[in-house]
């Protein structure tokens, strides 16, 4: 495993301060460290097998990992099981594909489903693509979403429309 995507990861992860992580595809070992500095974080692994089967014993979790799954699943699978993570399971999603896998995924098919890549790592022959989903920067507020633009009260029984 290359040291710097290690490294992100663990920076990452330490940035997100997660109680609760799931990981999809047997990578567990990634956060050892951020769970020997966070004892009360809590760790599921699925390392093979059905993966929603795996997801669907659990609560929502903080952050979610799926790593080496996509190349497993064909595409329609790997789509439910994204967009179930994203949409009922998990806060945060992180995706790592390696070009190895052969998984038929663009770039643009991550981000259809809201998320983006936040790095890609050079493994030698092979590399790293990482993809993020967070449900709290995945659409910015706009600016006419505030108190001053939507109803006043002052123009209560003064004006009708």
């Amino acid at each position: 495993m290359d040291k710097a995507f290690k490294n992100d990861l663990l920076r990452l992860t330490r940035q997100m301060k997660p109680a609760s992580i799931v990981v999809l595809g047997g990578e567990c070992n990634l956060f050892d460290d951020y769970l020997h500095s966070a004892q009360h974080s809590r760790i599921l692994c699925v390392s093979h097998g059905d993966y929603m089967v795996g997801i669907r014993a659990l609560s929502r979790v903080d952050l979610a990992l799926v790593s080496g799954v996509l190349g497993r699943l064909d595409k329609a699978a790997a789509e439910h099981l994204l967009a179930q993570l994203r949409d009922v399971y998990a806060q945060r999603v992180v995706v790592t594909v390696r070009d190895s896998e052969n998984a038929p995924w663009a770039e643009n098919d991550f981000l259809a489903m809201g998320m983006y890549r936040i790095g890609t790592y050079d493994m030698g022959a092979d590399e790293i693509n990482v993809y993020t989903f967070d449900l709290y920067d995945y659409k910015p507020t706009p600016d006419w979403l505030n108190s001053k633009d939507w109803a006043h009260p002052e123009l209560y029984d003064k004006h009708w429309w």
